[in-house]
C-alpha cells in the first residue's frame, strides 16, 4: 500500500529533520517507508503492513507541512488524538491582505487569542499559508473548530470568550473563564 503525498518545499526540511531524524521517527513509529522527492516535494509513504499506518504516517506529515512543529505533529500517534484544517478560502475572498486580516484575528495581539484557546480548550493551533489546523482530543474537535470558524467568520472575541465560558467541555485541560475576564487579565503561563 502506497500514498503520495505533495508538500511545499520549505516545509520538507522540517519534515525530514537533521540528519533525517523526523523522517526516521515518523517511518519507525508508523512502520512506514518515505520516499521524499526534494525536487517535486512529493512523498511517497508505503508499508507492507495495513493502509492504517499509510493514513497516520500521511497525518503527521500533513500537520508538519501545515505548520506544527514536529513535536506537536507526533501527539496524532496517542488514541483518540485527531488532525482538522479549515481553509480560510472558505470564510473570505482569496485576497493575500484579507487572508493576513482573518490570521490575526486567530492569533490575537502577540498570540493571545490563539494561546488562550490552546491552553483552554487543550489543543493546538497552526496557522501556516491559507490555512488554519487544529489537533485536539477526537471528543472536543467539533466544539474547538466551531469556535475557531466562528472568529473566521467576524465574531467579536468577546463572544467567543462567553461560548468558551458556556461551553461544556470535558477535556482534561480545560479552564473555566472567569466573570467579566479580560483577555489581558489571562495569565497563559498556567
Amino acid at each position: 500500500m502506497e500514498e503520495i503525498i505533495k508538500v511545499s518545499h520549505n516545509r520538507l526540511p522540517v519534515i525530514i529533520g537533521p540528519d533525517g531524524s523526523i523522517k526516521n521517527k515518523i517511518c519507525k513509529a508508523t512502520k512506514t517507508n518515505l520516499d521524499i522527492d526534494s525536487y517535486t516535494g512529493e512523498i511517497i509513504i508505503s508499508t507492507d503492513v495495513s493502509f492504517f499506518e499509510v493514513h497516520l504516517a500521511k497525518n503527521i506529515i500533513t500537520a508538519i507541512a501545515r505548520g506544527f512543529s514536529p513535536e506537536n505533529a507526533f501527539k496524532l500517534l496517542e488514541d483518540d488524538t485527531v488532525f482538522d484544517i479549515i481553509y480560510l478560502d472558505d470564510f473570505v475572498t482569496s485576497t493575500k491582505k484579507r487572508h493576513t486580516q482573518i490570521k490575526g484575528r486567530v492569533i490575537g495581539r502577540e498570540g493571545k487569542i490563539k494561546n488562550m484557546i490552546e491552553n483552554r480548550l487543550n489543543c493546538k493551533l497552526a496557522i501556516y499559508g491559507k490555512t488554519v489546523s487544529i489537533i485536539s482530543n477526537q471528543d472536543d474537535m467539533k466544539n474547538i473548530k466551531s469556535i475557531v470558524e466562528q472568529i473566521l467568520s467576524g465574531a467579536r472575541h468577546s463572544t467567543v470568550f462567553k461560548l468558551l465560558k458556556q461551553s461544556e467541555f470535558k477535556s482534561e485541560g480545560y479552564k473555566p473563564v472567569k466573570e467579566n475576564e479580560n483577555i489581558d487579565d489571562i495569565n497563559f503561563n498556567k
